[in-house]
């Protein structure tokens, strides 16, 4: 029984990882939207803080992935 316990609780910490890593990308495409939409208009001081963090996203979601292919 302690296995199964064990078991779900990885389940439901992977669907939460995973859960997280969906709002990370989706801020990611948030980014590349708004940067495309200022650079459109002509603007482009929006593109390096906002590559800045896209690239501080990314490397959250390699330092999660890293995690879980660990615990496997």
């Amino acid at each position: 029984m302690d296995n199964l316990a064990r078991e779900r609780q990885r389940s439901a910490m992977f669907v939460a990882l995973l859960l997280f890593n969906l709002v990370l990308v989706l801020m990611q495409l948030w980014l590349f939207a708004s940067v495309l939409e200022e650079l459109l208009k002509g603007r482009a001081e929006m593109a390096v803080p906002a590559s800045l963090a896209s690239i501080v996203l990314f490397a959250v979601n390699l330092w999660m992935l890293r995690g879980i292919v660990r615990e496997k």
